[in-house]
């Protein structure tokens, strides 16, 4: 069994979920593909070597000593943890994901009374706006103060993730185990310097759980269990689907007093952010067109099980709980085997209300994974998600490890210790990767209908270029040399939707050849080539439509594409996304080329590259 889930792990890792081998769809592992193949295999090895029977037989006979090292070598808690807040902002994301872009631009130029997230999340978007105007005098943008309020939520996040290690269990060994899991996820991106607005959100819903366990075990007040939960949705609903949980930290004969407890100091922090921003100038939240303006928040049962939207889901799981079968089979199987007769009393210090809240905890976020209704795509939204993760993982883990506790054979616990630990190497690569892509590349999905938030990332426009361009050839296109140049700054409007773009006008045959000095960073090329619409209907055989660079070494052609006014969905802009990271800190020409269909006829070859774009970044796989 070990080796099995090894391979499994392996081969999702060195094959980037198969993308290696012409599978298509794995987004949750498509990041892979930007990992070097030598750090995949490295992992790929290390993480079968962990399997084999030798590697865990020696992990047995040195485990009292490894124990006994973590007892003199473990770190403090605070200094654990601001440690890992240095490595969360040295190591922040260059990637921003979902709606970061928008929410930047909606910092920088929309007061906080018109910003249309306000009730979506309050306590983000009102913290947001302190931050960003605390620190604008110095200098900074929002991204840096939503940077650092992200790096602070990791660190409170880790600060819990230690304390519930050592509230579950004694063993230091084992609370490796659950911290390492805990932090093994995709969900750990969102402490480093996420620009999102679940951070917060997603620290204190687990906050919120550390505190109930805490509370059952006689170390939290019941009104810290509230205040955290309350702190927690505060700052995004989301925090929600962890508070039914809360039912079973509940005592029968004071039931009552404890459910007025809950609900003051649940209350207190979510009013008193409603009350500030009333105070402030935001106009009341509203219901008309559904919550904060959205008419539909959960899907339906059919549109939540329809196969591509539970493909989505799965995918999302395994980006934030990366070991998700696992916790599913742990789960299965505890509902399945009763406790072996002898067995010990274990090293977890848990009660049977203690696993119910974990186990309540997991089903609330897990209704959430599935029901929420997300608008964007989930690749580009995972992160709303990430909440999920935590609660999952904690079930999980403590479900594997309490599962080896109650099976009657020593030998099937020793299989699964063997591999909960194969499996958080396989968590742990995954995990490193997930961040280190983040870290390492700027990766972009550009959308023209949001090309105005892209022009941060623009270096230059190549319009501006054209004066210094090489034209062949040189001759007009009619007799006229005025009106009939064969290449000229133009724009062409889609009559369909009346998107109007800028365009390099390009009547073939004719190459462009732009003198280019590429900076030292990744940067590729957003074209949008297109037939003018006026000529769709003059006849011919189309443009063939080419992107080439010449170097001291010689000419490369990039991309190539043939458009015919014949084809419907060629009339109408196209994408064309081509990486120059080979040349990068090199003199170049960029030659941009239109020449006639495969007849070589030329009439009504009306062409041009539109919104001719050199962004700074990567595209996103």
């Amino acid at each position: 069994m070990p080796l099995l889930v090894a391979l499994v792990g392996a081969v999702l890792l060195v094959t980037a979920g198969g993308a290696t081998w012409g599978v298509e769809g794995w987004w949750a592992f498509a990041f892979l593909t930007l990992v070097p193949p030598a750090l995949r295999w490295a992992a790929g090895a290390l993480i079968v070597t962990a399997a084999m029977p030798f590697v865990f037989a020696w992990w047995r006979r040195h485990g009292a000593g490894m124990e006994t090292w973590l007892r003199r070598w473990t770190p403090s808690w605070w200094l654990a943890t601001l440690a890992a807040m240095a490595v969360f902002w040295v190591f922040r994301e260059q990637t921003w994901h979902g709606d970061a872009l928008y929410k930047v631009t909606l910092l920088e130029s929309t007061p906080l009374a018109a910003n249309p997230y306000i009730w979506k999340e309050p306590l983000d978007s009102l913290l947001e706006h302190v931050a960003t105007a605390t620190l604008r005098p110095l200098g900074p943008g929002p991204e840096v103060a939503i940077a650092l309020m992200s790096v602070l939520a990791g660190g409170v996040f880790v600060a819990m993730v230690g304390l519930m290690a050592r509230w579950l269990t004694d063993c230091r060994v084992r609370r490796l185990a659950i911290s390492a899991a805990l932090l093994a996820s995709g969900t750990s991106l969102l402490w480093f310097g996420h620009i999102e607005n679940y951070s917060w959100s997603t620290a204190l819903a687990f906050a919120t759980l550390v505190a109930a366990i805490g509370h059952l075990q006689g170390r939290m007040p019941l009104w810290a269990v509230g205040l955290t939960g309350g702190a927690a949705v505060s700052f995004h609903p989301q925090a929600a689907f962890v508070l039914p949980a809360l039912l079973i930290v509940l005592q029968r004969r004071r039931w009552l007093r404890q459910v007025l407890v809950l609900a003051v100091s649940g209350l207190t922090i979510p009013a008193a952010t409603v009350a500030v921003l009333l105070m402030l100038g935001a106009a009341p939240p509203g219901l008309q067109g559904g919550f904060a303006g959205d008419p539909q928040l959960f899907w339906t049962p059919m549109q939540a099980l329809a196969p591509a939207q539970l493909a989505d889901v799965l995918q999302n799981l395994w980006l934030i709980a990366p070991l998700w079968l696992l916790w599913l089979g742990a789960t299965l199987a505890l509902l399945v085997t009763r406790r072996a007769r002898g067995a010990g009393a274990g090293s977890l210090l848990l009660d049977v209300r203690s696993v119910w809240l974990l186990a309540a905890a997991a089903a609330g976020v897990m209704v959430y994974l599935f029901a929420f209704q997300n608008d964007l795509p989930r690749p580009r939204d995972w992160d709303l998600f990430a909440v999920v993760g935590p609660p999952l993982t904690l079930w999980g883990v403590v479900a594997w490890l309490w599962l080896g506790e109650r099976v009657a054979s020593p030998r099937a616990a020793a299989t699964l210790h063997h591999v909960l630990m194969v499996g958080l190497i396989f968590a742990g690569c995954y995990t490193l990767f997930w961040v280190g892509v983040n870290h390492t590349y700027t990766l972009l999905r550009p959308d023209a209908a949001e090309r105005e938030r892209f022009l941060r990332y623009r270096l230059l426009d190549l319009t501006t270029l054209l004066p210094e361009a090489t034209v062949t050839p040189a001759t007009p296109i009619c007799a006229e040399a005025v009106g009939c140049e064969r290449v000229a700054l133009t724009t062409f409007t889609m009559p369909q939707n009346g998107d109007t773009r800028p365009v390099i006008f390009a009547h073939a045959p004719a190459e462009i050849a732009i003198p280019l000095t590429l900076p030292n960073e990744r940067t590729f090329l957003w074209l949008s080539p297109a037939l003018d619409p006026q000529a769709w209907d003059w006849g011919g055989d189309g443009v063939t439509f080419t992107v080439k660079v010449r170097t001291a070494a010689g000419e490369e052609t990039l991309w190539t594409q043939h458009l015919s006014p014949a084809n419907v969905a060629d009339r109408a802009w196209q994408q064309a996304f081509v990486s120059l990271d080979a040349y990068r800190n090199e003199p170049i020409e960029l030659m941009l080329i239109t020449d006639p269909g495969p007849a070589g006829n030329d009439a009504g070859d009306r062409a041009g590259w539109g919104m001719p774009w050199l962004l700074r970044g990567t595209l996103a796989p």
